[in-house]
């Protein structure tokens, strides 16, 4: 059983003047220009950071309050209590979520899923982002088995007038419906018959918010609102995962030469003209000063393609052991992601790791055997926005 509860969101007058980006796929710097472009950005009050460096917790904590309170005044009305939908159409590919409040209970007990431990300084950062504005502003992205009834709910809502509408700067349409109230009760009773749901993207705004539901700094909130967070449920065959890329630094052709030679036991390894993105299991792309390869393991085997990449090849001949904290490494993503990785694997010092995408099935596998995905597993797009629905808690 998972409770999905109704909530009221507070949404912007504006959407396509507020919405932004995750705060963690922006750079300061792009965070900064935006909001000079659009002064409402919700990234003002996500990324706070972009108006003064070096802060400290608890004044960069103040000062997205007070950049929310700026739009509270200005641009967020507060809509009915109920349960919302928001629906993103990607040229052609169209994935239709449940807006709602999901338990901290549940994540607690372990119906909410999650498939990757969270880091200590990302934690407190969101723990005090939560604290401070006393709200969830960035939904939590989540998936599950698919589940006709609510489908057809979510559908039924589509068919009445939009909330919003508009599209982003990837030609995204973004669309936000009411759920209509006589199928509210209908919404509780199908998530009291649904198992388990699994984070896809969100791990430390989920564990933020349960730090913050047990501090007893807020007991003079309202504890029904503050003991749930706001997310949006989609179903598995919806939700589309992008490969994601790893990209060594400082590379000599020593070591492409041992990579090559060592791995000819384990892998087939073709010499390709073009910078190659798999698009099979157990096979990865190699580019280096304009040469590229295809490794091809010879027995592929049930773990994630990113963690045997991490065991076959980053570990042993790059020494990279923790991808989180070797500043060796980067990573790319997305749809423009092999544009972007065919000019770096032009460059004399910079090798390029290409990979296939992780499944929705293995995600899921891994979080029910309460398995930890390497980090950088999976890109989800599109992406959802922040600033279109807010949960206030205080």
């Amino acid at each position: 059983m998972v409770v999905f509860k109704p909530f009221a969101p507070y949404m912007p007058k504006h959407p396509e003047a507020v919405a932004a980006d995750p705060y963690d796929i922006v750079s300061v710097e792009q965070a900064r220009q935006d909001v000079e472009q659009r002064p409402d950005s919700f990234l003002a009050v996500d990324k706070p950071e972009l108006f003064t460096a070096d802060m400290s917790l608890e004044a960069w904590g103040r000062r997205a309050r007070h950049e929310l309170e700026r739009l509270y005044e200005s641009e967020l009305t507060e809509r009915t209590h109920g349960f919302y939908v928001y629906r993103l159409t990607d040229h052609g590919h169209v994935q239709t979520g449940l807006v709602a409040t999901f338990s901290v209970a549940d994540y607690e007990a372990g119906r909410i899923k999650i498939h990757e431990h969270t880091r200590e300084v990302k934690e407190r950062e969101r723990v005090e982002h939560v604290s401070a504005t006393k709200a969830h502003t960035g939904p939590i992205l989540m998936s599950h088995a698919p589940a006709e009834g609510l489908r057809r709910i979510l559908h039924d809502a589509t068919t009445g007038e939009a909330l919003f509408a508009f599209k982003d700067s990837q030609g995204v349409l973004h669309e936000g419906f009411a759920v209509p109230s006589k199928h509210q009760a209908r919404v509780i009773m199908i998530g009291a018959s649904i198992p388990a749901i699994y984070i896809a993207d969100g791990h430390h705004r989920a564990k933020a918010a349960a730090v913050v539901a047990r501090s007893p700094i807020h007991e003079g909130e309202s504890k029904q609102e503050r003991d749930h967070f706001l997310g949006v449920l989609f179903p598995s065959d919806e939700l589309t995962i992008l490969p994601y890329h790893r990209i060594l630094n400082d590379v000599a052709p020593e070591e492409v030469r041992a990579l090559l030679d060592g791995l000819t036991f384990s892998y087939e390894i073709e010499s390709v003209p073009a910078l190659h993105v798999p698009n099979e299991r157990g096979t990865f792309g190699l580019s280096y000063r304009g040469e590229h390869h295809v490794l091809k393991k010879r027995q592929v085997t049930a773990a994630l393609d990113v963690a045997t990449l991490q065991r076959d090849v980053l570990e042993p001949y790059f020494h990279v052991k923790d991808v989180r904290t070797d500043k060796r490494i980067d990573f790319i993503g997305g749809k423009d992601a092999p544009a972007r990785l065919a000019d770096l694997a032009e460059r004399d010092d910079v090798v390029v790791l290409t990979c296939h995408a992780t499944a929705m099935e293995e995600l899921m596998r891994v979080a029910d055997e309460s398995g930890q995905m390497p980090p950088k597993s999976t890109w989800f797009e599109p992406k959802l926005k922040s600033g279109l629905f807010i949960h206030r808690f205080d």
